[in-house]
């Protein structure tokens, strides 16, 4: 008889509104909780709530909890601008967690914001002093919000609680036992990374791709 091949089972941690096929897409937030409800989608679109259509397919878990995957299960893990919305200990514990459910060889691509860039663009005066907070996204409301969008922002949107560059990421990500470098846009060991990676969400951003070995430090 001949061999199945085998699945690869590949996580889209923190998907968003970006839910390829063959990838089990992963989110809490309050939209992708609402999609699953009947009418929303409809609501959405004229009240403009939120700034993304969320797909009804997405597997909602909580990150920062205990990942729903047993030991050595998981071949591909990608998380693009995730990891910034997460404490600094929860952010560890979901590196942690990554590496529990990835197979010995399993690959871990991580995107999240540059902060070097925003600090040199301050330090070059591209940035004002009093929008630098603003830029670094760390609070819930923007400047053109509605009234509405204002209200509900401390439930719709999550804030960035720890930032990074591309050195302390990549430290990270080393201490937990994966071999790790940093990456350019489209550059990895994943083969399908086009049908994941958004062009746009990579500008001033670091990417780290690693790979698990069988030593956790």
């Amino acid at each position: 008889m001949a061999n199945k091949m085998r699945s690869v089972v590949k996580l889209n941690l923190g998907c968003g509104a970006q839910t390829p096929a063959g990838w089990i897409n992963v989110d809490f937030s309050l939209g992708a909780k609402l999609v699953k409800l009947p009418l929303f989608s409809y609501l959405n679109r004229r009240l403009k709530l939120f700034r993304t259509d969320w797909n009804e397919g997405i597997l909602l878990h909580d990150l920062r909890r205990r990942f729903p995957w047993t030991n050595d299960s998981v071949d591909i893990i990608y998380s693009s601008h995730t990891l910034e919305h997460f404490s600094r200990a929860e952010g560890i514990h979901f590196l942690s967690e990554c590496y529990r459910v990835l197979k010995t060889g399993g690959i871990l691509r991580l995107v999240v914001p540059d902060l070097r860039v925003l600090v040199d663009q301050y330090i070059q005066g591209a940035i004002p002093a009093d929008e630098f907070v603003e830029k670094l996204e760390v609070g819930y409301e923007s400047a053109s919000d509605r009234y509405l969008q204002k209200v509900l922002a401390p439930y719709t949107r999550f804030p960035h609680k720890c930032m990074y560059d591309s050195a302390t990421l990549l430290a990270k990500v080393k201490q937990l036992g994966f071999a790790a470098e940093s990456k350019m846009l489209f550059e990895s060991s994943i083969l399908d990374i086009r049908s994941v990676e958004q062009e746009d969400r990579t500008n001033r951003a670091v990417i780290v791709e690693g790979v698990k070995t069988n030593i956790m430090k």
